[in-house]
């Protein structure tokens, strides 16, 4: 029997439930009005047609009592009754009969019928386990008659979602149990599982494709279309999930909605292989014409509750009010203008322009309060846009709810279980008692992300990044608390770890680095100091740097010792630091060996909270250099510099830090400028001036910096190693400049750059570089919690250029070098990067090396 043979034996009940007025209008009871009106007293109840339920325990969920009056609200308790137990009041079955003191009341109950144990047939690939999880059945047994094709649909979508397009599951309903049981089998033909062979979005080239391979630009990739065909990883092709096409749909429409094509329509075809098991999808595409924007306004608006009917409803109504800033200052920072294509990226960026201008007047956008309901923040309402279909133009309307200008009461941070507060709230320039300005606050909380102590690259799902919010202050409508967010992060990097690389060979590497480090935060006891740091209960929390390094290798070997205090006279806002590192280095060369010892002592001071820093100090090392190579022409540098000198001078530093994340970042740029003199006024073997200079720029190419997206890389540098009182090519062979190798001039062997001299490079006292790279993120994974990606395998492609001069102040760009090449890497869990670079303009005595790369194990 099918399921809709039944629906005869429900009908009644059904009319019962929903339609209870007209049941009570047959009700065959003298003085029936009088009765409802006065409300009578139950004095017996009478039940029939239940079978499988407890009669009192029903008619008490209806709200009946013996003794009471009778309920008013008895539709809503029939409704209950049905969810609950799916069981309904006959039509009809509602009766009053006048008894002595009250009433009588007879009730005929109809029972859904239902199935014992469900049956599953023709489910080859999943279990009848997996059928009860998709029918959400969970650990009942019985399944009504009622809910069989609400179970047969969730199996349905669960199948589809599988890639099962074709899937086919019908109730069967038989048996003869009576009225109340039945026989439910679900009978399933689920067809071939669909693989999608090909995706392809045609009709329309209104958005032409750019680059390729792994860089390039389609709508496909601006639209993120969850329909794939076949891949690198999947070779046979992704499943079809026609829900996941839908959403393409929309998708791919709104892709041509925010380049200005309005208009657009999207729809799709599938085109089945001859056995159904693979398919095309074929987006269809008719763009339409390119609506133009034919005038910008800006209006001010404030928002009122108003209350639209007597006691009930409230809607937001907007007033117009005039703008707090000068109209023709906030028109000079839009992008989006007349004549130009309407585009929802340069909306974007006059919401984010405009926002940033209102809050360094003290406006608060509305999204940074930790309480929704709050009114009184800044918030760009969406644009009004009015259309001109026949010319194709919109005019657009930003609506700006200024809100209210704030003030800030206090800076209060929370999460911070380890590191004190001053470490984070120094890196805010923003003072209490001062006019709100959110974009100093937002560079704040930028400074607080740079510095990683907040977090976790082994656990960045469940690990949120620090956050910023404000608190109304309960009585003053002007002021505001900032709350920094923070949840402390993995600070401690105990390793021991192995690696190779193409410029350095096999190296080992134990290593324990201990960032917000704490010299005066000492354990409780020697016996379990190793779980007191492990814990951070020791060692932790002052913003101070601590490593030691050891590292044997195949080539290089080296042990270090470090440590830094950003602040160790505790000036806070005003902040002078100390610095010690101390360091050997033994490396072996194709053309000799190299020991390296070095010492250096400096103090910092910071500016701009941290963004930029100056350091003065002293500076001492000894190079030997060793065990050259025979049988071939050496340089003269290099034949000159055997032995050992000893260095000894001054240094003096300034750099500038304004990068989202020192560890990975995206966004922002950081430059440094080194200078050493050593002299022989303090001991020094030699006098030398060495200067090294580096800036790089990073661009992420999305609006959420947390979130995996597509970048440029620039970077620059320079450097001259001048000697003074000394005869020209005098510099120390390990004190000049060298270019090529797997991080600057790739493409070039390590070192293998001349100018030229015998077998080996002359090495330069001048030298400049330059690089330039697009990054692509290859592959990444759900941040879970958030629509965020994190990054877990990136590719590039990169142009290399260098220049060296074996003299000072002296550059050819007729000898610069230039390569081209591309990279691809793994971010994490470990860092590997392989890199295939070619000259493109080179000498013939350079040495080339297509192939280089790095792999560090942890």
């Amino acid at each position: 029997m099918r399921l809709v043979q039944l629906l005869p034996l429900l009908v009644s009940g059904v009319l019962g439930l929903a339609g209870s007025a007209a049941a009570r209008q047959e009700i065959d009871v003298p003085k029936l009005t009088e009765l409802a009106a006065d409300r009578p007293i139950v004095m017996d109840v009478m039940t029939s047609g239940l079978t499988a339920h407890d009669a009192d325990q029903v008619v008490a969920r209806l709200g009946i009592k013996v003794g009471q009056p009778i309920p008013q609200q008895i539709s809503r308790a029939q409704k209950q009754l049905w969810d609950d137990f799916r069981i309904l009041v006959a039509q009809g079955g509602y009766l009053f009969e006048e008894v002595e003191g009250g009433v009588r009341v007879r009730l005929r109950f109809i029972e859904s019928p239902v199935d014992l144990d469900p049956r599953f047939v023709g489910n080859n690939k999943f279990d009848v386990a997996r059928l009860r999880e998709w029918g959400q059945l969970d650990d009942r047994v019985e399944v009504y008659v009622d809910e069989a094709e609400k179970i047969a649909e969730r199996i349905r979508t669960a199948y589809r979602r599988q890639g099962y397009y074709f899937i086919e599951v019908e109730p069967r309903i038989g048996g003869d149990g009576g009225v109340r049981y039945r026989e439910i089998i679900f009978e399933i033909r689920e067809g071939p599982k669909v693989y999608v062979k090909d995706v392809e979005v045609v009709g329309d080239d209104s958005i032409p494709d750019a680059g390729f391979l792994f860089w390039k630009q389609s709508v496909e990739k601006s639209a993120a279309l969850g329909t794939k065909g076949r891949g690198l990883f999947a070779w046979w092709g992704h499943r079809l999930v026609e829900e996941v096409v839908e959403a393409d749909v929309v998708a791919i429409s709104q892709v041509y909605r925010d380049n200005g094509y309005l208009d657009a329509v999207v729809g799709y075809d599938l085109e089945f292989t001859e056995d159904r098991s693979g398919v095309r999808v074929k987006f269809n595409v008719d763009a339409g014409e390119l609506y133009r924007v034919s005038r910008v306004n800006l209006r001010a608006v404030s928002k009122e509750m108003v209350e639209v009917t007597p006691g009930g409803r409230r809607e937001a109504e907007y007033q117009d009010v005039e703008l707090s800033i000068d109209e023709s200052e906030l028109r000079s920072l839009l992008s989006l203008e007349s004549g130009g294509a309407y585009e929802a990226v340069r909306v974007a960026l006059d919401a984010q322009s405009l926002r940033d201008r209102y809050g360094e007047e003290g406006h608060i956008d509305s999204g940074s309060f930790d309480d929704p309901t709050q009114t009184s923040g800044w918030t760009f309402l969406a644009p009004e846009l009015v259309y001109n279909v026949d010319n194709k133009t919109v005019e657009v309307t930003y609506l700006i709810q200024e809100g209210r200008k704030f003030f800030l009461r206090y800076l209060e941070v929370e999460g911070n279980e380890t590191t004190k507060d001053h470490v984070i709230r120094r890196r805010f320039a923003q003072l209490e008692g001062e006019r709100v300005d959110s974009k100093e606050l937002r560079d704040g909380l930028r400074r607080v992300r740079a510095t990683g102590y907040f977090d976790d690259q082994y656990a960045q799902g469940a690990h949120p990044p620090p956050a910023l919010l404000f608190r109304p202050v309960e009585g003053e409508p002007d002021l505001v608390d900032a709350v920094v967010q923070v949840k402390e992060g993995r600070t401690i990097n105990a390793n021991l770890s192995g690696g190779v690389a193409s410029d350095q060979g096999l190296v080992g590497i134990i290593s324990l680095q201990v960032n917000n480090f704490d010299a005066k935060k000492l354990p409780s006891s020697a016996l379990g100091t190793f779980g007191e740091v492990y814990r951070k209960e020791a060692f932790t929390g002052n913003d101070e740097t601590f490593g030691v390094d050891l590292s044997p290798g195949s080539e290089v070997s080296y042990w270090r010792v470090f440590y830094q205090h950003p602040d160790f006279l505790q000036r806070y806002f005003d902040p002078l630091g100390l610095l010690f590192e101390i360091q050997a280095r033994d490396r072996i060369y194709r053309s000799h060996d190299e020991t390296r010892r070095f010492f250096r002592a400096a103090l910092t001071r910071a500016f701009g909270q941290g963004d930029f820093q100056a350091s003065v100090g002293f500076r001492t090392q000894s190079i030997r250099t060793q065990d050259l190579a025979t049988g071939v022409e050496l340089p003269r540098t290099l034949v000159n510099s055997e032995g050992t000198e000893d260095y000894v001078g001054l240094t003096a530093s300034v750099s500038a830090n304004m990068l989202d994340n020192r560890r990975l970042p995206r966004s922002g740029w950081s430059g440094r400028w080194n200078n050493t003199i050593y002299t022989q006024s303090l001991g020094s073997d030699v006098n030398l001036w060495k200067s090294e200079v580096s800036l790089d720029k990073y661009f992420h190419l999305s609006g959420d910096l947390l979130s995996a997206a597509p970048g440029i890389y620039l970077g620059f540098g320079g450097g001259l190693a001048v000697p003074f009182d000394e005869q020209e090519g005098s510099v120390n062979y390990g004190e000049r400049f060298f270019y090529g190798g797997s991080r600057f001039g790739r493409g070039f062997r390590f070192r293998g750059v001349g100018p030229y001299e015998g077998a080996y490079p002359l090495g330069g006292e001048t030298f400049l570089r330059a690089t330039g790279e697009y990054r692509v993120p290859l592959y990444t994974q759900p941040v879970p919690g958030s629509s965020r990606r994190r990054e877990l395998f990136r590719g590039s492609l990169f142009v290399d250029a260098g220049v060296l001069d074996p003299e000072a102040y002296q550059v050819n760009f007729d000898e610069a070098r230039v390569s081209a090449g591309f990279a691809l890497g793994m971010i994490e869990p470990f860092p590997v990067t392989f890199s295939f670079g070619w000259p493109i303009k080179s000498e013939a005595e350079d040495e080339t090396q297509t192939f280089a790369f790095t792999l560090t194990l942890r």
